[in-house]
């Protein structure tokens, strides 16, 4: 069942509150389950960032396009992201980062071109993967999303 509020004097679009709820939604799926290893133990978030990983590399960026044009240069290890064949490919040889690229990737994947360009960096705050993440992590987790947001300026155009 999909609930409409009309919103009066601001009238914001409903098309605008569906994406926005997409988003939400798809965070929050994160956030709990981030929340949920969290409460067993705090190594159990990197054992799911490792095994998401390892899910990023079954359908990785062509080797062409790792390139330093699309290269997340604060991230420790080789990290790449780009829109490829319609959609966000990322590719990493470290685990953690390939983790965190994958929730990246589903979630910008997961919405509508119009929808992602409407993503902010603190939408993704909600999630507190900064929280978890040691401070090069953090930074290339950020460092990705700006990329990311920059690349959907190009598409569709």
């Amino acid at each position: 069942m999909e609930i409409v509020w009309k919103l009066k004097p601001w009238k914001i679009p409903v098309r605008y509150l569906k994406s926005k709820m997409k988003l939400d939604i798809k965070l929050n799926e994160y956030k709990n389950n981030i929340e949920s290893l969290k409460a067993i133990e705090s190594l159990e978030v990197y054992r799911w960032l490792i095994s998401l990983g390892e899910k990023l590399n079954d359908d990785p960026l062509s080797e062409k396009r790792r390139t330093i044009k699309n290269k997340v240069k604060s991230c420790q290890f080789d990290l790449f992201v780009d829109y490829e064949n319609g959609r966000f490919k990322s590719w990493s040889k470290a685990m953690v980062s390939a983790g965190y690229a994958y929730i990246l990737i589903d979630i910008f994947n997961s919405l509508s071109i119009e929808e992602a360009k409407k993503i902010t960096i603190d939408d993704f705050k909600k999630i507190k993967m900064d929280e978890l993440l040691t401070m090069s992590r953090k930074t290339g987790f950020y460092e990705m999303i700006e990329i990311m947001i920059g690349k959907l300026k190009n598409v569709g155009n």
